[in-house]
């Protein structure tokens, strides 16, 4: 049996084709009744969209600093693309009709591997900043991607609604956004082949 859902890289596309690229997906996932991104998530791709538009014209006949400024701001096109892109297949659940729906890039791929075991090892550390928190887990093979959540302390931990989740193909990451001396539950997943999160026990930090 196969998977359908998007692809997380688009590095292989031209320097022509990531503007008009994602100009459709901003336009497909504006008000899609499948999958829903903040305001604030579309304007920022929206906006690093435009500066790399702006930038691509002036890298024609410009100089090698222009060029160096207009493959930086493609770069951080293709890293937002990169993370709606997971966002995406997190959310549709391997769904043909809502996938189709968002303008990405579609591939099926075998469900490879095993449901992966339930994490081991995670760590919550203090990052080098005030207010930064690294968070860790033991990587897995048969994990996707990996998922890293936190909430405040007190808030009813049972509901995953009251958690903020972050995405990432690393099994480390540093999250910034902490308050000083908040306590905060956090716990972390693996993403499986059938995209369903397997969770971590809870632990409890205290940011400084």
């Amino acid at each position: 049996m196969t998977k359908i859902s998007v692809i997380r890289s688009y590095l292989h596309l031209k320097d022509g084709e990531v503007g008009p690229f994602t100009e459709n997906v901003l336009q497909r996932l504006t008000n899609n009744p499948f999958v829903t991104l903040t305001a604030e998530e579309l304007a920022e791709g929206k906006r690093r969209k435009d500066d790399f538009d702006a930038k691509l014209v002036k890298s024609i006949d410009g100089t090698s600093f222009d060029i160096m400024q207009k493959n930086e701001s493609k770069s951080s096109v293709l890293d937002w693309l990169s993370t709606t892109a997971i966002n995406v297949n997190m959310k549709v659940g391997g769904d043909k009709e809502k996938i189709a729906s968002t303008g990405f890039l579609l591939v099926k791929e075998p469900e490879r591997g095993k449901t992966p075991e339930k994490p081991t090892n995670f760590k919550v550390e203090d990052g080098v900043n005030n207010g930064d928190l690294n968070f860790s887990v033991k990587a897995n093979k048969n994990a996707r991607f990996y998922v890293f959540y936190y909430t405040s302390i007190p808030s009813d931990s049972s509901d995953m609604n009251t958690w903020t989740s972050v995405s990432s193909t690393s099994s480390k990451i540093s999250i910034s956004g902490f308050k000083h001396g908040n306590e905060y539950s956090c716990r972390c997943a693996y993403i499986g082949p059938d995209s369903k999160p397997v969770y971590s026990d809870i632990i409890t930090v205290l940011a400084r």
